[in-house]
């Protein structure tokens, strides 16, 4: 008698890849059991159930068992209410999922970056700014595994001042800055400039395409030193299509 109690979850599909001769190994990002690798048997089949609901950017209802560190995917039943992103936003949201694949250990639970998930898929399909929804999500997953940013003081713990600018220096925060480069023995800090006012604006969830660029070299660099100091390919075939 099999005793093994399946789960259910709310998922993404975030990655596949073939498994023996019909089956699929998928890692799907859940609401409540974070990153977590399934085997879909017989997803490879043609007239196979899962075969039509096991693709990127839907929102899923899954249901799986199993006590390895890969379980076995029971159902999957498409929830519908989503687009997908298309043309320039569909290479952002792979660029997520490539984000999500390197930086989430197994199993690890984050509730609240799935919801951010959901909702730049949601912008990036509905025609919202490319650069400020990636760059919301950068910033929520690097808060998500400990690195984010402190966006009501600077590194001496004084409010942010609007009419100032400001540099960051990771594991120090914000130096305010009057235009010059930042002395830093360590070679920590991102010499770009950031007006006060736009990270007094993200504070209270306000987000312009000038803070996004502003910011882009510093969540850039810190996702590459955390989470791909290797590089992203999604992030190169996203930039040179931004170029053309």
């Amino acid at each position: 008698m099999n005793n093994t109690r399946s789960n259910t979850d709310f998922a993404y599909v975030l990655h596949s890849v073939p498994y023996k001769e019909t089956s699929l190994i998928v890692e799907l990002f859940c609401k409540e059991h974070g990153r977590l690798p399934v085997v879909a048997k017989g997803a490879k089949r043609p007239h196979s159930g899962l075969r039509a609901v096991l693709v990127s950017f839907q929102p899923l209802s899954v249901r799986f068992t199993g006590k390895s560190e890969v379980k076995t995917l029971m159902q999957a039943e498409w929830l519908g209410g989503l687009m997908s992103p298309d043309g320039k936003a569909l290479f952002a949201a792979y660029y997520l999922n490539e984000l999500l694949m390197r930086g989430l250990s197994r199993e690890d639970t984050h509730p609240d970056l799935f919801e951010l998930y959901q909702n730049t898929l949601l912008g990036l399909a509905g025609g919202d700014d490319m650069n400020v929804c990636i760059r919301q999500f950068e910033v929520g997953l690097l808060q998500s595994l400990g690195y984010g940013f402190d966006w009501q003081q600077d590194r001496a713990g004084v409010a942010i001042d609007p009419d100032r600018h400001y540099v960051w220096q990771e594991q120090e925060g914000w130096a305010p800055s009057d235009g010059g480069n930042v002395n830093n023995s360590t070679n920590s800090s991102v010499e770009q400039l950031v007006q006060g006012l736009w990270i007094a604006e993200i504070q209270n969830g306000i987000w312009s395409k000038s803070a996004a660029s502003a910011l882009k070299p510093i969540t850039r660099k810190l996702l590459m030193t955390h989470i791909a100091p290797n590089g992203l390919m999604s992030r190169v075939w996203m930039e040179h299509l931004l170029r053309a």
